[in-house]
C-alpha cells in the first residue's frame, strides 16, 4: 500500500484514473506511457504531501497522547471494571455499553490499527 492509499479521496483519484485509461485507451504503448506520466504525477503529489505533513508544527504530549488512544482508553476500561468488581457492583450490558462506548467510539472513527 502506497502512501496516497492512505488519504482515499487522492488515493481513489489516482486508482480511478488508472482503471479508465487501462479501459479506454486501447493502443497498450500510449495507454504504458500515459499510466507512467499519472504515476509520476502521483509520486510528486505524495512527496509534496510527506513534506507537508513533515513541516507541520505538533505538541508533542498531544502527539503522544493520540498515539497511545487506544492503549489509554483500554487501560481506563480495566481500571474501572477492577473498580467496579471490588466495590461489589454488577456489571451489567448497560455498564459494559458505557465501559466500552469510548473505545467503541474511538475504534470506529480511527479504523483499524496497524
Amino acid at each position: 500500500m502506497n502512501f496516497l492509499e492512505s488519504i482515499p479521496i487522492i488515493g481513489k483519484i489516482f486508482d480511478r484514473t488508472a482503471n479508465i485509461i487501462q479501459e479506454a485507451v486501447l493502443d497498450k504503448d500510449k495507454a504504458n506511457e500515459i499510466l507512467e506520466n499519472l504515476d509520476t504525477i502521483r509520486m510528486t503529489v505524495e512527496k509534496e504531501v510527506y513534506v507537508k505533513e513533515l513541516e507541520t508544527k505538533t505538541v508533542p504530549w498531544i502527539d503522544g497522547l493520540h498515539k497511545l488512544g487506544r492503549q489509554i482508553l483500554n487501560l481506563l476500561v480495566i481500571i474501572a471494571v477492577c473498580l467496579l468488581m471490588l466495590s461489589g457492583k454488577t456489571i451489567t450490558p448497560e455498564v459494559a455499553l458505557i465501559l466500552g462506548g469510548g473505545n467503541i467510539a474511538y475504534q470506529f472513527v480511527k479504523g483499524k490499527g496497524k
